[in-house]
């Protein structure tokens, strides 16, 4: 059975309009999201510690959202649903505005190269758009271990309606491209905080 065999019959994973339209995210109440899950630790902690809530994660690559839904299974969590797709579409055509309470992206895809900056998540056009689906007072969390990346990010936040706190945090998530930047003797990130201030009209 090959991958995709697997996530068309896995009911944690979500792969068409008819399986999101199952999740009535009206009556879901809290609403956490997971920006490139990868491995799913930090996204099935979460989880595991709020059982009231859902999870969803996001992630493009099919073979990650397999191995995390055996994962989900093997610590019978059902309140975790995984979504593959790109984070713009997903925000842009599945999430109304004002329905999810708090959103995380642990270590995104920096694109370092300048003539990739514009596979960038995090662009104002982007930030605008996650304001808009947040709950008012709401947080957006993104840890990165790339500092141009951040000071990128910092630059695109005027007029997107959030209150920043950004500061330098030791290791703490335990993921698997934390561990990985340990191992290359990377012991200090840069973390970005949001909280919805004011809304913003998309």
């Amino acid at each position: 059975m090959d991958s995709r065999e697997t996530l068309c019959e896995n009911p944690v994973i979500i792969t068409d309009r008819d399986a999101w339209k199952e999740i009535n995210l009206k009556d879901a109440g809290t609403i956490e999201v997971e920006i490139g899950f990868g491995s799913g630790e930090y996204l099935l902690r979460r989880a595991s510690e709020y059982p009231e809530r859902l999870f969803i994660g996001i992630e493009k690559k099919p073979g990650m959202i397999t191995e995390v839904s055996k994962r989900v299974a093997s610590h019978n969590l059902n309140n975790i649903r995984l979504l593959e797709s790109c984070a713009k579409d997903a925000f842009a055509d599945l999430f109304p505005a004002n329905s999810i309470s708090r959103v995380y992206s642990l270590f995104p895809d920096p694109w370092p190269k300048r003539k990739h900056l514009h596979y960038r998540l995090f662009s104002s056009e982007y930030l605008r758009l996650l304001n808009n689906r947040l709950i008012f007072g709401s947080e957006a969390l993104i840890v990165t271990d790339s500092e141009d990346y951040c000071n990128w990010m910092l630059k695109q936040l005027p007029d997107t309606g959030f209150e920043v706190e950004n500061s330098i945090i030791p290791p703490q998530f335990d993921t698997r491209f934390e561990r990985k930047w340990l191992e290359q003797n990377f012991n200090t990130f840069f973390r970005i905080l949001l909280k919805k201030a004011r809304h913003i009209e998309t």
